[in-house]
């Protein structure tokens, strides 16, 4: 959640600052107005001056951090996945709309003062970053934050989504870090890895015989997105036992394709991909499901279809609910 245009999906190499875009949280340049608006203060003069502080590496260099920070804001949906799975509730966060935040955090997350107009692609409101007095502000470098203007409301920890080959896992991990809450993700680190086995166990006859492919539908006329086994969704369902059919197996990480190649796509037993949280097909997905080549796919006649909200997992909570989206599939499947 960002300040920067939205950007277009760009190959079949398509980098990990994608996963951003594609929930719409990429943004660009900031109003003139809140800039000038901006507390004459810098990270240092933030906090109480008697404040406790504790040292965090971030892709800006080190930074010190109150020991217990009570004002968070969150400028993406990873930090703020992360922040409602270790407990705690920012006051401000970054909204692209609604139909974006998954069910588990909706209740928590209406209240929250919101430091975006709740569009997609919407920039940063700073001087509202700054009336909520903040002590803390986490956010990615994938979403590119103007930095140098929020350091001057409260200390400022960016994280290295970039460098990042699982995000959602290595963003829980590193706010966890930021917020002095370093072990408290373990439950749900068990949880994850509990889950992927008894999956695997308990649904060995249908991950045999049932071949997978993983789709968005994107924002791009004419085109929609195939996700594959070293995405952050493929890498979630591939710890559960899945296999691949074609379109995901040439992807291996994710790939934009045209309208004209959904007849790549014929050969997967069932297609996972990615809904709104009102169980629609999101973005541009029904539009896709329209497409006379998607109503004749084998998966498509056999109702072999099954969508998830957590498509585009941010944090623990994400994956897990992915997984009991899959598991939910396999179950539909047996029969």
């Amino acid at each position: 959640m960002t300040t920067m245009l939205l950007e277009r999906p760009r190959s079949a190499a398509t980098t990990l600052e994608d996963a951003i875009t594609r929930r719409g949280f990429l943004a660009g340049g900031i109003g003139v107005g809140a800039l000038f608006a901006l507390p004459a203060c810098s990270a240092q003069s933030a906090a109480p001056a008697t404040a406790k502080t504790r040292r965090v590496s971030t892709v800006n260099g080190p930074a010190d951090v109150p020991e217990q920070a009570q004002r968070v804001v969150t400028l993406d949906s990873f930090t703020m996945g992360a922040a409602f799975d270790l407990g705690r509730t920012p006051v401000g966060v970054y909204s692209a709309g609604e139909q974006y935040v998954e069910p588990q955090f909706v209740e928590k997350w209406r209240p929250i003062t919101k430091i975006s107009k709740g569009t997609v692609g919407g920039s940063i409101d700073l001087e509202k970053v700054a009336t909520l007095k903040p002590d803390l502000i986490l956010g990615i470098d994938g979403a590119k934050p103007p930095y140098e203007q929020l350091k001057q409301i409260a200390p400022t920890v960016i994280l290295p989504f970039n460098n990042s080959k699982v995000p959602w896992r290595d963003m829980s991990d590193a706010s966890a870090e930021a917020l002095g809450l370093g072990n408290a993700l373990q439950g749900l680190q068990q949880r994850y890895t509990e889950r992927t086995a008894a999956i695997k166990r308990d649904h060995a006859d249908v991950l045999a015989r049932v071949h997978w492919d993983i789709i968005q539908g994107g924002f791009d006329q004419g085109q929609f997105w195939v996700y594959g086994p070293k995405s952050p969704i493929g890498a979630i369902l591939a710890d559960a036992g899945v296999q691949f059919a074609t379109a995901s197996t040439k992807a291996v990480q994710q790939q934009t394709v045209s309208y004209e190649l959904i007849e790549d796509l014929r050969d997967a037993d069932a297609i996972f991909y990615y809904s709104t949280n009102a169980d629609k097909p999101a973005n541009l997905g029904p539009e896709l499901f329209d497409q006379t080549a998607f109503t004749t796919l084998p998966a498509t006649k056999a109702n072999h279809l099954y969508g998830s909200v957590y498509f585009l997992p941010n944090c623990y909570s994400d994956a897990l609910g992915a997984l009991d989206a899959f598991e939910k599939a396999l179950t539909a499947l047996k029969s």
